[in-house]
């Protein structure tokens, strides 16, 4: 007797991947046009459900696996090799779930990785440690994982914003990851929100660890690849910095978004931008202040990395450009 089948299908875990395509084999039963057509119908979503799941397909994208942390330092020669051929660990490096972090020669001793896992924590994988049994197999990544999470929100949404911003703008990413580099001296412009009013800007948190006085200070727009425009040469303004009676800074054709504020000097009759910088996020009336608390709340958990951590500062830079986004 001929026969023919039906599908048996969960929707749920076809979703979720979890489930592979199954067919049951029925008694054939004489169906009409369109029966066959619905019946069709749901094996064809069925498919695009698990080639949406990545169940069809031969390889998940680089870094579709979760997060679990960046690299804060690296001593010796170490690479991902879930990345071909091997990618190079640096600072800010993400590393997901499906990392393979291994060690590549010349060894030595002292050879180590730092990671600032996702919940916070700062694991460092020593070789010389007796657990890490000399880093000949890939590292264990499961050291990074909080068996219990539901710790601290605020750093768990830092990395979901950092994650997001390294897999859609890799090279905006990238320029936070360089801006580590150069030394930006230790003076106290402060990254932040400030205030857009019609009166001019408030840059109270901004310039909140610098001494009252006469400033030369200069504003420059960031593009989307986070570089400053700035006149050349620069035209900084003379601003009157009283922390206990702040003035607006003037704001000439200045419009929501990013901005780079420069500290400038004329001590040798040439006016030259300093180090001293800040990334400033534009904001106006109410988003102003949901951006500026989401911003403090981010530098309130993560200041006491600071000091062990060089790249604290630019984790926020980049969670900055992304408040800047929504």
């Amino acid at each position: 007797m001929t026969r023919g089948f039906s599908v048996s299908l969960r929707r749920r875990e076809l979703l979720l991947g979890t489930l592979p395509l199954r067919f049951h084999i029925a008694p054939f039963r004489r169906l009409s046009t369109y029966s066959w057509a619905v019946r069709l119908s749901v094996v064809r979503h069925a498919v695009c459900a698990l080639a949406f799941s990545g169940v069809l397909t031969s390889q998940a994208a680089p870094g579709s696996a979760p997060l679990l942390g960046t690299v804060v330092s690296a001593h010796g020669r170490w690479c991902d090799q879930s990345q071909p051929p091997c990618t190079p660990l640096w600072k800010m490096y993400t590393v997901h779930q499906d990392s393979k972090l291994i060690r590549r020669p010349p060894f030595n001793a002292d050879d180590s990785v730092t990671i600032r896992s996702r919940w916070g924590s700062s694991v460092t994988f020593a070789c010389a440690d007796p657990r890490e049994l000399g880093c000949k197999d890939p590292l264990d990544l499961s050291r990074l994982i909080v068996a219990t999470p539901g710790g601290n929100n605020v750093i768990t949404a830092l990395f979901d914003a950092i994650a997001e911003l390294a897999a859609d703008h890799p090279k905006v990413y990238e320029a936070f990851r360089e801006a580590i580099l150069p030394v930006r001296g230790a003076g106290g412009l402060s990254d932040g929100v400030a205030q857009l009013t019609d009166q001019g800007l408030r840059l109270d948190r901004i310039l909140q660890k610098v001494a009252g006085g006469n400033l030369l200070l200069e504003l420059c727009p960031l593009n989307d690849r986070e570089e400053a425009n700035c006149p050349d040469p620069p035209s900084p303004v003379n601003y009157a910095w009283n922390a206990a009676k702040p003035l607006p800074y003037p704001a000439k054709d200045v419009h929501p978004g990013m901005y780079r504020l420069y500290e400038c000097d004329d001590s040798t009759g040439a006016v030259r931008r300093t180090r001293e910088s800040a990334d400033v996020l534009m904001a106006e009336g109410s988003k102003f202040q949901m951006q500026s608390e989401e911003f403090q709340k981010v530098v309130d958990a993560t200041k006491d990395w600071d000091a062990s951590d060089s790249t604290a500062p630019a984790l926020r830079r980049a969670y900055l450009y992304t408040l800047s986004r929504k």
